[in-house]
């Protein structure tokens, strides 16, 4: 399942440090953020050059029950794996994306009748954007 999906999912409607998120369409983020997000997933040396390793983050659950982690976990250059753009052409997903701040956007994948997320974290820096952080297919605990 990780296999086919290679992006992040969750829904939050919270605030955060101060700042309102907002669910927005696809087609309403920044534009800057789209042109990134569209050459992060046709690019694959343009990808690993814009991920901050290690990357925290989580891996894919093994099961929908496995939940607990006891340490602190961080993906790896190498063996990195590359994202490909989200489609679904089966329809057993929801995905979104919030915006907790001008400098951070969340993408979420959550697969439909389940609590399996993918969660991804981008974050502008000083020279473009970021992949910052990336859980794996796994439940979302709360």
């Amino acid at each position: 399942m990780s296999l086919l999906i290679s992006q992040g999912c969750k829904h939050k409607d919270t605030t955060t440090s101060g700042d309102t998120v907002n669910n927005v369409a696809a087609d309403t983020l920044p534009s800057d953020f789209v042109a990134f997000f569209d050459k992060f997933h046709e690019d694959s040396l343009f990808q690993l050059e814009h991920i901050l390793f290690p990357l925290e983050g989580l891996p894919s659950a093994e099961k929908e029950s496995d939940t607990l982690l006891t340490k602190r976990f961080f993906w790896q250059k190498e063996g990195w794996k590359k994202h490909n753009k989200f489609t679904d052409p089966s329809h057993q997903f929801t995905e979104w994306f919030e915006v907790i701040n001008d400098r951070v956007i969340e993408h979420w994948i959550q697969m439909k009748g389940s609590k399996m997320f993918i969660h991804r974290r981008f974050a502008k820096l000083d020279d473009g954007w970021y992949l910052i952080y990336y859980a794996g297919l796994r439940p979302l605990n709360k």
